[in-house]
């Protein structure tokens, strides 16, 4: 299976640097403490699989470091599944140079990547935005008879959204669905984000309807960049009407939303339509949080600061 948008040519390394990342460690639950000791003091059979099995949900970026060199000095070395449940960990944690810096000193080892690997690195460049490094992994991975999942490439999907490719991210979804992928919530979400961050507003908007027609429910997620977008443009009555098509569809707007929406009555001068709107949040159960407040009360200021000064200077006329 080919895809046809720019790969660079196979040949570049998909790591250029090496560096060791060591940072300040968030908190370790006492049982994954006491394994990571009795692993390491030598008085146990524990060893590296031992861990790997207990789950890395809790690891520290420092015990992650450490694993892994205790991971490539085992022989046989873990299988590369293993390294994949680290490498994710580390990801996680959004140290995405230690990822690839690690990458390849398993390609130096000699330790062969595999689908889930190269993902994890195409993912960890997009998010760093070197699609170009990106493009030339996912190259490599289609080389060797790897196909890209649909997780794969909405990672691409992202980095072109957010390099000012926005064309090649609609070309490229276009592509995915004639190559018979199922695009997810995931897919939609990041070229409907993309395509308001390009100014593509009225696509965007029309990409909901195709979402649904596509069998793909729309989430929180989508209706919420969604309003965004459209607040930001000022326009309030397309604003109100995805809140309206969100009860149809029998999703309940969070406060997120109806303090964006609240926000944007509130700049544009509806103040009685945000208050309205404030009533029927608080209705519905939905607290208001402080940016609902913080809406309200500077744009309710500024309304009042501004109707003050016209009458101040109506008054002055009339002397």
């Amino acid at each position: 299976m080919r895809i046809s948008f720019a790969i660079a040519s196979s040949g570049k390394r998909f790591v250029h640097r090496s560096l060791v990342v060591r940072g300040n460690a968030a908190a370790v639950s006492p049982s994954f403490s006491l394994c990571w000791r009795r692993a390491f003091d030598g008085k146990s059979s524990y060893d590296c699989r031992e861990i790997l099995r207990n789950g890395l949900s809790d690891i520290r970026l420092d015990d992650a470091v450490d694993l892994f060199s205790e991971m490539v000095k085992s022989r046989p070395f873990p299988s590369i599944i293993e390294f994949s449940k680290l490498l994710s960990s580390i990801a996680k944690m959004k140290k995405f140079d230690l990822v690839i810096s690690l990458g390849e000193q398993m390609q130096n080892l000699g330790i062969s990547h595999n689908l889930y690997t190269y993902s994890i690195f195409i993912n960890c460049f997009c998010r760093r935005s070197q699609l170009s490094l990106a493009l030339a992994v996912l190259g490599k991975m289609m080389k060797l008879g790897y196909e890209p999942s649909i997780v794969t490439l909405n990672s691409i999907l992202h980095g072109f959204c957010h390099s000012n490719r926005i064309s090649d991210a609609v070309a490229l979804v276009d592509q995915m669905v004639e190559m018979g992928y199922q695009l997810d919530t995931v897919t939609f979400n990041t070229l409907i984000h993309g395509l308001f961050l390009h100014n593509k507003a009225s696509e965007a908007v029309a990409l909901v309807d195709r979402m649904v027609a596509k069998g793909c429910q729309p989430d929180l997620v989508t209706y919420g960049a969604v309003v965004n977008g459209i607040c930001k443009r000022g326009d309030i009555d397309l604003a109100l009407s995805i809140l309206k098509k969100m009860e149809k569809g029998k999703i309940e707007p969070d406060v997120v939303i109806y303090s964006t929406v609240i926000d944007a009555l509130c700049k544009y001068k509806h103040v009685n339509d945000a208050l309205d709107l404030f009533n029927e949040m608080e209705n519905k159960g939905i607290k208001p949080d402080v940016v609902t407040y913080n809406s309200l009360i500077i744009r309710l200021l500024e309304h009042i600061l501004e109707m003050v000064t016209k009458q101040h200077h109506l008054n002055s006329s009339e002397k």
